[in-house]
């Protein structure tokens, strides 16, 4: 019976080699690519390349008909590819193709041009409030700096900014939109007080450069802004939005004319 420390392995036992050892190297493969490796020829090669140059001959070749080479072009399609394929390009009988639009409709169509350049009524827009801004900027400045830091202001009913209050006024009333409501105010404006600079004063922005009918505030317009600084424009996000929250508040609008219930 042979003992256990008789087998177990010493270290004098183990095989070593002085220097930098033996150079082992990966065994070979048992076949070599490249000299087992054969050529395959895949099926219909060879048939397909005749076609192509007996096509590329036939297109070289003017003098034959069109209705030829579509012939010719037929039975190759039909050869090459599969009886599926070639009953699925037969035409349905019950396909129709659609007319082409007459040449009144193609007429007109090119007559219509796109406009590129705005409109006569868009620059009667633009140089009405190019007028009107420069009497708006000292307004707003005041207005400013008299609401900063400071708890916005109610608006009363009837609003004036005449500064003598001996000028003939006129009444407008304008649907006001604020954070939490909107209300009509009959706004008076004068010779000394344009209806939009009456607006300005109190923090109250129109909808347009001449006989505005609505007027936004200021602050509503100044977080819009804001809002708009850090997301997209989302204008008709918020006139949904302040349309549900004077709803919930009890300001409906069921019509042009402005009234809460």
């Amino acid at each position: 019976m042979v003992s256990t420390s008789a087998l177990a392995p010493t270290r004098g036992a183990q095989c070593v080699s002085s220097g930098l050892g033996h150079h082992f190297v990966s065994p070979k493969k048992s076949r070599d690519k490249k000299k087992s490796q054969t050529h395959v020829e895949l099926p219909g090669a060879q048939a397909k390349r005749r076609q192509l140059l007996a096509r590329m001959q036939q297109l070289m070749k003017p003098e034959h008909k069109q209705t030829k080479v579509h012939a010719v072009d037929a039975v190759e399609t039909i050869s090459d590819t599969s009886q599926t394929d070639a009953l699925a390009e037969i035409p349905d009988p019950d396909f129709k193709i659609p007319s082409e639009p007459s040449s009144d409709i193609l007429a007109q169509e090119s007559h219509i041009k796109r406009r590129i350049l705005p409109d006569k009524a868009t620059d009667s827009l633009y140089s009405s409030w190019k007028t009107l801004i420069p009497f708006l900027v000292e307004p707003h400045l005041k207005y400013s700096a008299r609401t900063l830091a400071t708890a916005l202001e109610i608006t009363p009913e009837v609003i004036s900014a005449c500064a003598t209050r001996l000028c003939p006024q006129k009444r407008t009333t304008i649907a006001c939109l604020f954070f939490d409501r909107f209300t009509s105010i009959d706004v008076l404006s004068c010779r000394c007080s344009m209806l939009p600079q009456v607006l300005l004063h109190h923090g109250l922005f129109p909808t347009a450069p001449s006989q505005p009918c609505m007027a936004v505030s200021v602050e509503l317009l100044s977080f819009y802004r804001a809002l708009f600084e850090r997301s997209c424009d989302a204008i008709n996000a918020l006139a949904s939005a302040l349309k549900t929250h004077y709803s919930r508040r009890g300001f409906i609008m069921a019509d042009a004319r402005v009234s809460n219930s």
